[in-house]
């Protein structure tokens, strides 16, 4: 996945946006558009990342850093941003195709997205 024109901070941002976005889906709505294995491969990739690379700054890093403990679970977070909530409704209104408008589909769920 990995693509040979992103640096190491294109690829954080990246890594770190996608794990907040899929485990906004997976503990906050029941949802999954990708394998627990995938999540997992993208949470150990991004977590070495910053290992590997402390200085570089984590997107999100006050709710992203104590999520990428042992586990690199998102159970733990409480709230997501707005950006976040927004992607993770827009990927998975693209995946499941509803028959509503995109506002809708997200207020049937109780939430409000930017834009």
């Amino acid at each position: 996945m990995t693509r040979e024109s992103d640096s190491d901070l294109e690829r954080l941002q990246r890594l770190g946006r996608q794990f907040l976005v899929h485990a906004f889906l997976y503990y906050k709505l029941g949802e999954s558009v990708i394998s627990d294995e995938a999540f997992d491969a993208a949470a150990e990739a991004l977590r070495a990342l910053h290992a590997a690379q402390p200085d570089l700054p984590l997107p999100h890093s006050k709710i992203l850093a104590p999520a990428l403990g042992p586990e690199a679970s998102g159970f733990s977070i409480r709230a997501y941003p707005p950006d976040i909530i927004t992607d993770a409704f827009k990927l998975l209104y693209a995946t499941t195709h509803p028959s509503v408008e995109f506002h809708e589909f997200v207020e049937r769920r109780g939430y409000t997205v930017e834009g």
